[in-house]
């Protein structure tokens, strides 16, 4: 490999934005400019309100929307991804960190930096050593499921600032929700209905006008009422003075006991938080036209996280909301991320005491409706209809996460996921395959009843031939030769859906042989795939073949078989004319 090649990759790994800054025109500078504001005014808000879910004071989610969405746009794939503080990792923050110290104080603090700081090196070493792949090993289903249990949980915890009560911390929902029903009589009600003026505003703003700041607009509205009659006499609560300044550098930093304890946790909120992010960057790049690099989009999520760990951040992630608002307003560049860094850099510096009589009823509002999108009972009940596999991965998920922890809930659903794809690959299905005379085509003989020809029995095994499942492909397919009464010839194998086998499936296929061998059989293969060939040839399996029966072209697979057929058989007694061959015999 050459030395230009090798800077050219390490380039575009280390300090991706030279791509597209070197090139950047500054007819887009208008359209990014006006995207950063859009997404700051929704994201200033939401920062508070989920930092307040993550058990922290809400200056540290405003410390989480300051560093992480400048790092993530320069160094990640999507240049409209916005990263920064979320609802769903915001509550695994609080649910791993609460065993270990009592939410907002300053060991609880310490430890969301720390936590941020090993998701951030998590993410980098998965994206440096090329093994984004291992994304794969998270189910669509698995996260449909988690993320719907993990929504209702987020409302459960926002209920009581919504109306106004105050409950135990719980290990688990449903005591909280026992607890939270024994409360209710003793609802605020001034703070209930600020709460639910400020989720109204919310709700019909983002029916009508999508990508206007709906959050921002309940804050200034409820904040102003707060003000002009006084309502914290009344009790209502209100974020308070927030200090003014940017984050100080500070260096996580914990002992090795608190470390180990947080890698389990560290991997689930790496895992559920990059599969929301990634799902953010197939939408918007099927939409833009770009290409994601999912290694490089690890690089950008673990450089947000990790140098944001120093700046006072706790974990974060890409937001499909804050993203898609960004989309829409016209962002072309990274630039447009910037753009939000510096509002909320600027916000911190000089508008802070604008936001001390914030409600945390509006926050409440605010977050109640952002998770709600996030609830999908609709599309379990869709997965269970499409894929009966998928319906109970996300079930199980789903129901996981309210009865147990949610890490827990996530690696128990992969499990799951896992044993399925191993049972399937163990017990791949073999379908008998027949000739459609209608239609000329190949179809499946299970399905359409079809007459078969009497000397072939054609099927088709839609799986790889590997050691997991050798031994059970060559038994069902004697079965399903077993299955036809009439004298055969051929056992005509489609190879289309093997595209690997290995030496345990090459030995049973010769076991298969000298089966068919025993019987008079002919064994013939079609569609076999040149890496099977392959293995093929180098097994020496090839030469136990006549080279006349593997066939390639499939217009013409039964040509080279027919003439071995029993002629007299076909004039005589088979009543059907299934191939063009067979009018000749007639």
């Amino acid at each position: 490999m050459s030395t230009n090649i090798i800077y050219k990759n390490m380039s575009s790994l280390f300090f991706p934005f030279f791509s597209w800054i070197r090139d950047y025109k500054i007819a887009s500078f208008r359209n990014d400019f006006i995207a950063g504001i859009t997404v700051a005014a929704v994201l200033i808000p939401q920062s508070m309100a989920y930092a307040m879910l993550a058990g922290m004071p809400p200056v540290y989610g405003l410390y989480a929307a300051t560093i992480p969405p400048l790092i993530g746009a320069l160094w990640g794939s999507l240049r409209q991804l916005a990263t920064g503080p979320k609802a769903i990792v915001s509550l695994l923050v609080l649910s791993t960190l609460t065993p270990l110290a009592e939410p907002g104080t300053a060991h609880y603090i310490e430890l969301a930096f720390v936590l941020s700081f090993m998701v951030g090196v998590l993410y980098l070493g998965i994206g440096l050593l090329h093994l984004g792949q291992l994304m794969s090993f998270i189910s669509h289903s698995a996260v449909k499921g988690f993320t719907s249990a993990v929504a209702l949980i987020i409302i459960a915890t926002q209920i009581p600032h919504f109306l106004g009560i105050t409950v135990s911390r719980h290990e688990f929902i449903f005591p909280m929700l026992l607890e939270l029903v024994q409360r209710l009589p003793s609802a605020h009600i001034p703070t209930l209905v600020m709460g639910l003026v400020a989720f109204s505003i919310i709700y019909f703003i983002k029916k009508y006008r999508p990508n206007f700041p709906s959050g921002l607009l309940a804050i200034v509205i409820t904040s102003f009422a707060v003000v002009a009659f006084q309502l914290q006499d009344r009790e209502i609560a209100i974020v308070g003075m927030i200090p003014k300044g940017l984050p100080l550098l500070n260096v996580p930093f914990s002992d090795f006991n608190t470390i180990s304890s947080l890698i389990g946790p560290t991997v689930v909120i790496a895992l559920v938080n990059f599969a929301e992010t990634y799902s953010v960057d197939k939408a918007l790049s099927a939409k833009s036209k770009q290409k994601v690099n999912v290694d490089q989009e690890f690089v950008g999520q673990g450089m947000a996280n990790m140098v944001g760990s120093f700046f006072q951040s706790y974990p974060v992630g890409g937001s499909f909301s804050r993203s898609a608002i960004n989309y829409a307003c016209g962002a072309k560049t990274g630039i447009s991320s910037v753009t939000t860094s510096l509002i909320v850099a600027l916000a911190l510096l000089f508008f802070t005491p604008l936001f001390t009589y914030i409600p945390k009823a509006t926050l409440a509002a605010l977050i109640i409706s952002a998770v709600l999108l996030l609830f999908h009972p609709k599309e379990i009940i869709v997965l269970w209809k499409m894929n009966r596999d998928d319906g109970i991965v996300a079930s199980i998920v789903f129901v996981m996460v309210l009865l147990t922890k949610p890490d827990y809930a996530l690696l128990i659903g992969v499990m799951s996921t896992l044993i399925f794809f191993f049972w399937k690959t163990m017990h791949p299905r073999i379908v008998r395959v027949v000739r459609d005379p209608k239609r000329n085509m190949f179809v499946n003989g299970d399905v359409y009843k079809i007459p078969r020809c009497p000397q072939l029995v054609h099927l088709r095994s839609d799986n790889c031939i590997c050691f997991a499942n050798a031994e059970y492909t060559i038994e069902h397919l004697l079965e399903r030769l077993n299955e036809q009464k009439t004298p055969v010839r051929f056992l005509l194998l489609d190879f289309q859906a093997v595209g690997f086998i290995d030496i345990t499936g090459t030995d049973e296929l010769r076991v298969l042989n000298d089966e068919l061998k025993t019987r008079r059989i002919q064994l013939a293969l079609m569609h076999v795939h040149r890496p099977v060939i392959q293995v093929f040839k180098s097994s020496g399996f090839i030469k136990e073949v006549d080279p006349e029966f593997i066939i390639t072209n499939e217009a013409q697979a039964i040509t080279p078989l027919f003439p071995h057929f029993d002629h007299s058989y076909c004039k005589e007694i088979c009543p059907y004319e299934i191939f063009f061959e067979c009018p000749s015999v007639k």
